[in-house]
């Protein structure tokens, strides 16, 4: 390992003994005898004294000659038993050294290894690249590192990191070598399953895209569904509003062939007539207005009137309710001003209160009756609908605005209207649609 045997062996005691005798043979010639008892006694002493120092001076030399045997016996367990391959390259990558790792790495005996080129067990693809990069140890003073992959007989081919750093003699140089194949293979099983991941993920964005245009029609096709249903009642309710006023034309025109021939018969009783009839006509035009609007769609959000939107959805279906003798009450606090769709928040009015009307006709209750209050609560506007028609089944409660669940029978309900209500009060205007059972009936709470 670099250190002179000849000069850190201490020499044998014989040829120790031998060399001091001839020293002293060679200074006895020119030392003069002792003359006296005296200087006797003092070349003694310092004799002994003498002979005392060295052997304190050998006993220091044989501990420091074990601690450096214990010191080298250390390093060299450190660097064989490593468990990072350690090798010595000279300039044409010829293997001067190598440890047990390294050996290991290689799957070869350290006395093979001695020799032979390192490029040996370099894949073809990479020997270029490996030579290029000793070139680089050589030329520099710091340590460089590469990632490559060895080829070894009988074995899959792995994949190393290299570092290296020349000596200060610039003819060697110490190189390790880690095995990274695990690593290699997870960052390889990583990158596929990224890869996965991401055309996972553009396949779920293009999947939820789909569903979302689709639930988008389904929508669309539920309020038109919807929509259809109510446009059945409103038929219904435009003759209801119509019957009286037809009816009433109809005697002004009879009216005036009868006295046509009367005295009485004149230009004032013209006009007369002919004024009634066109308000007649003018009211049943002003119906078709309103239930033409009631239908037309929001396409943007615009402040509103609670009250007034109120009043004119009841005013569609007053003379239906006043026929079927069910009583609407509203009560009004202030006057509420809302953010939204007027048209669609009227619809969901007309939604409940003809399910109200609806679940009084069935029951038969007498004296029916159905109360709307709307006042502002908690810097919210809060619309109430109470019907006195016995309230709601426990067991349906929870499935009350599902779709396509109504109690009416197939032929009287499409089991839209609360489903599509609660979507319009909670999606489209962020509000909250509820309902509860009170003493005598079920009470309907829009929130927005």
């Amino acid at each position: 390992m670099g250190i002179d045997k000849d000069i850190s062996r201490p020499m044998q005691a014989a040829e120790l003994r031998r060399r001091a005798e001839e020293r002293l043979l060679t200074k006895a010639v020119t030392l003069h005898p002792p003359r006296t008892a005296e200087e006797i006694q003092r070349l003694l002493h310092e004799m002994q004294i003498h002979q005392i120092e060295l052997e304190m001076q050998n006993a220091e030399l044989r501990q420091a000659r074990d601690e450096n045997e214990k010191t080298l016996e250390k390093y060299t367990d450190l660097y064989d038993f490593a468990p990072v391959g350690y090798f010595t390259l000279d300039r044409n990558g010829a293997i001067g050294d190598v440890n047990f790792s390294g050996a290991s790495l290689l799957a070869s005996e350290r006395s093979r290894l001695i020799g032979r080129r390192f490029g040996l067990f370099v894949t073809e693809e990479a020997k270029l690249f490996f030579f290029e990069f000793l070139g680089k140890v050589f030329a520099s003073q710091g340590k460089q590192s590469c990632e490559l992959m060895l080829t070894l007989e009988g074995i899959s081919p792995c994949f190393v990191q290299i570092e290296a750093v020349a000596f200060a003699s610039g003819q060697e140089c110490r190189v390790a070598v880690i095995n990274i194949t695990e690593r290699r293979l997870a960052e390889d099983a990583l990158a596929e399953t990224s890869k996965n991941l991401e055309e996972l993920n553009r396949s779920l964005e293009e999947s939820i895209a789909q569903a979302v245009h689709e639930i988008r029609q389904k929508d669309q096709m539920l309020i038109h569904q919807d929509r259809m249903a109510v446009m059945g009642e409103m038929i219904n309710n435009i003759a209801h509003q119509w019957r009286q006023p037809l009816n009433t034309l109809g005697l002004i025109i009879q009216q005036l062939m009868l006295f046509y021939d009367s005295p009485v018969f004149g230009r004032e009783f013209l006009e007369k007539n002919t004024g009634k009839g066109m308000e007649l006509i003018q009211h049943m035009s002003q119906t078709i207005d309103d239930f033409k609007n009631f239908f037309k769609p929001d396409k943007e959000t615009v402040a509103f009137s609670v009250k007034q939107v109120i009043e004119r959805t009841l005013s569609l279906i007053e003379k239906s309710f006043q026929e079927q003798q069910i009583s609407v009450d509203l009560q009004t606090e202030g006057d509420p001003v809302l953010n939204g769709y007027p048209n669609e928040y009227a619809q969901v009015l007309l939604n409940i209160v003809m399910n109200a009307r609806d679940a009084l006709v069935a029951n038969k209750v007498d004296a029916a009756r159905i109360s709307l209050r709307a006042f502002a609560e908690g810097g919210k506007t809060v619309v109430t609908i109470t019907d006195n028609a016995g309230g709601i089944a426990e067991e349906i409660m929870d499935k009350l605005f599902d779709p396509y669940f109504s109690t009416k029978g197939p032929d009287k309900g499409t089991g839209l209207g609360l489903f599509m209500s609660k979507s319009i009060i909670e999606k489209s205007m962020g509000g909250r649609l509820a309902v509860r059972n009170t003493g005598s009936g079920a009470e309907f709470r829009i929130e927005v």
